[in-house]
This record gives structure tokens, C-alpha cells and sequence, in this order.
């Protein structure tokens, strides 16, 4: 009898501990101010300004300018697209202030839904606060906000990131989710830098190591993914960009990571010979290797290419695409043109940059440990002058619309 009574009244106290606690949390989704995308500017008189001055006495800093995309659930929710009221299906909220979490507790006094970053998908920094400010301090707050996963993609923008937010859509109702569709993209154009997340920036940061971040840009109203920003791994910020072919050939070096076979792809424009005919070279499969040697405490490295992919498009019209031998021409015009974007854009980043973003170090430090303890330190001034031979085969395998070829 006393032990059916205990089993009893331990049951009780599960149910009601259930029953007490289910939904004390709850949040219902029309009272979250769902952040799908935000922005990091630096304060211009543009922008609306706090009606509280900060007193703290600490360092000057640059004003920040932060802009907050909402869902708006009146047009978004329920189904209902007619949108009598031409109302947009979301929202910008836009503060200022001197730190990110200051700029959050202002923007609580003039919107009844604050930020919910659970939905983040995608941050946008402006060109000037990603110039004078190091991305770590730009990033803290986030990175330590447990709403926020250090998934979240991250982009820079060619002037002011608020822009991108306000820029026309196509095929989404959301800026930042337009964005956020171009940003995969890589898998069809190779002038894309390759996505970063905001983890993997803050673990570059933390070990001081130089990467790359895809540029948006905001033409008449119209947003692109063009080229990529070089950011400096020891002092976090950004010191200047790579143009769409540059951003091509090192893409091109880095491949896919850990299984060396790249994901991008793109078009590879080039002709036979000076003045002749164009063709388009559509690269489906690449293969690239970085080899580091040490000879005589000499470091060099080689690159390796290995592509493959089709005649996508052919503007001489006297050769046929069947011809083995006018094909050989096809590939190796198309490899010596991947060799020259490859050159191009390794004398960007050692001679002009002096930052290492295709992961050269890497290599180095997985194949001789010794060596690279020697030049960690200053690696990336030692990388600019570290010679760099590259080598590439091209081999086309299918004629597109004209058939493929017969083993």
C-alpha cells in the first residue's frame, strides 16, 4: 500500500512539473521581430540619430550604423499576397550608436519587436566600417548572442551595406534573401569569392590568418555578387578588393578543401590566337592542388589544375567541334587562359596585398611543421616573395548540343 501510494504521488509531481513548465517561454512568432538580414555601416548624417548621447567614458570609437531586415508577418503571413496596401514584406529598422549591443538596446525604445536573430541568415558589412574596423569587435556581440549561429554568411558591400537591404528582388521577397541565393551561386560562376560564414571568419581572425569575403554591389537599385574583399588576418581589417577575374583565379587555386575537387564552376572565355574567334569554355569538374617543396631552406610551391568540362559556345564556324585536333587547340588555349587568371591574381595577393587567402600556408604547415614554425610568424610578408609555378591541364569531354565524344 505505501509503495503504491509513492508511485502515485512521484507521478503526480511529473505531471505537474510538466504541465507548470511547457510553455512558460513561449513566444508567439507575430510578437518576434524576425531578423532575416542585417547590416554594419559606419554612422553618417544620413542616418537617424539616437535621441540619447553615450557618457561612458571610454575610447572614442566610430559611430556604427546598424540596419535590422524584419519579416513583415501583415504581407508574409496568413498566405495573403494581394497586398491591397502595396506594403513591402518587410521591414528596415535602422540606430545608431558607439558599440552593437548599445545600438540593440536602442532599437528595444523604437519597435515593439527587437531583433530575433534565430532566423539570421546573412550579415552585410559596409566598405568604410569593414576599412577602419577590426571585423573581430564587429562580430562580438554575434558571436557571443545565443540566437545567433555562427552559420550566418557574411558579404561586404562596394559602399554601404544598408543599400544591399534596400535593393530591388527578383525572385525573392526578401533583399537578404536574394542575397543569400547569389551567395550559392558559386557552382555557376567562378568570379564569386567562395561563401564564408561568420564561424569560420572569427576562427581566421583568432589565428591571424587572411581570407577572402564575397562583394555585393548595389547597382541602380540592382544587386550583384562581384569579386571578393581581401581582409588582413592580424589586424581584421579589410585592405582592398579582387576583381571578378582575379576573385576567378583563386578560386581556381583553392578548389573544394578537403577533397580537392572543386565545386566551381563558371565560363572560360578566351580564342586560338590573338584576334581570332571566341569560344566559351564551361568548366564542369576541376581538380587543384597546392605542392609545397623545400629545397636548400628554399620554399616554393606548385599549382596544380586539372579541369574538365564542354565547348559551351563557339563562334568559328569553319571548324568542326568533332575534329580531335581542333579540340586539343580548345583545351589548350582555354588552360593557358585559367594559367593567366591564375598569374594575375597571385601577383595581386603577394605583391600588392601581401596576404595569403588561398590557403598557401596551409599546405606548407600540414607538409613540413618544421619549416612553417620558422615563418609563421611574418608568413604572410615572406609569402610575397615565395616563387609560385603554375601548371594546368584542360580536357573536354562533352561537345554540348553537338554531341560527345567517342571513346
Amino acid at each position: 500500500m505505501m509503495l503504491r501510494k509513492r508511485y502515485l504521488f512521484t507521478l503526480l509531481l511529473l505531471l505537474g512539473s510538466l504541465l507548470s513548465s511547457s510553455c512558460w517561454d513561449r513566444r508567439e512568432i507575430e510578437e518576434l521581430g524576425i531578423t532575416i538580414g542585417m547590416s554594419i555601416d559606419s554612422h553618417t548624417a544620413q542616418d537617424r540619430p539616437n535621441e540619447t548621447e553615450s557618457k561612458h567614458q571610454h575610447k572614442k570609437l566610430i559611430p556604427l550604423s546598424l540596419t535590422f531586415q524584419h519579416v513583415n508577418h501583415k504581407i508574409v503571413g496568413g498566405g495573403n499576397r494581394s497586398n491591397p496596401s502595396n506594403q513591402k514584406p518587410y521591414l528596415n529598422v535602422t540606430s545608431t550608436g558607439d558599440t552593437a549591443f548599445q545600438i540593440l538596446r536602442e532599437t528595444s525604445t523604437r519597435t515593439g519587436r527587437p531583433p530575433y536573430f534565430m532566423h539570421l541568415k546573412i550579415v552585410i558589412l559596409g566598405e568604410d566600417v569593414a576599412r577602419r574596423i577590426n571585423m573581430a569587435q564587429l562580430l562580438n556581440l554575434y558571436l557571443r548572442n545565443n540566437e545567433m549561429r555562427r552559420t550566418v554568411y557574411l558579404t561586404i558591400a562596394k559602399g554601404r551595406g544598408q543599400d544591399v537591404l534596400e535593393a530591388q528582388t527578383k525572385n525573392e521577397d526578401l533583399p537578404s534573401l536574394e542575397l543569400l541565393n547569389l551567395v550559392n551561386n558559386l557552382s555557376k560562376s567562378n568570379h564569386i569569392a567562395m561563401p564564408i560564414s561568420v564561424g569560420t571568419a572569427s576562427e581566421n581572425l583568432a589565428t591571424k590568418r587572411c581570407f577572402l569575403v564575397p562583394r555585393v554591389v548595389v547597382h541602380q537599385k540592382e544587386m550583384k555578387l562581384a569579386g571578393g574583399a581581401v581582409i588582413n588576418g592580424k589586424t581584421g581589417k579589410m585592405l582592398g578588393w579582387l576583381s571578378e577575374a582575379e576573385t576567378a583565379g583563386i578560386n581556381l587555386i583553392q578548389g573544394s578543401g578537403k577533397s580537392e575537387e572543386s565545386h566551381v564552376g563558371g565560363i572560360i572565355e578566351s580564342a586560338i590566337e590573338k584576334g581570332g574567334e571566341p569560344f566559351s569554355f564551361e568548366i564542369d569538374k576541376a581538380k587543384s592542388r597546392i605542392i609545397p617543396q623545400v629545397k636548400n631552406g628554399q620554399v616554393s610551391f606548385t599549382v596544380k589544375v586539372d579541369a574538365e568540362g564542354s565547348l559551351g559556345e563557339d563562334w568559328n564556324l569553319k571548324e568542326n567541334a568533332f575534329d580531335r585536333a581542333y579540340m586539343k587547340k580548345i583545351e589548350q588555349a582555354t588552360a593557358e587562359q585559367i594559367k593567366k587568371l591564375i598569374e594575375n591574381s597571385l601577383q595581386k595577393i603577394q605583391k600588392e596585398f601581401q596576404a595569403d587567402v588561398a590557403g598557401f600556408g596551409k599546405k606548407l604547415h600540414i607538409r613540413y611543421p618544421e619549416v612553417w614554425r620558422k615563418l609563421e610568424m611574418d608568413w604572410d610578408e615572406r609569402f610575397s616573395k615565395i616563387p609560385i609555378h603554375v601548371e594546368v591541364k584542360v580536357q573536354a569531354l562533352d561537345f554540348a548540343l553537338k554531341g560527345k565524344e567517342k571513346g
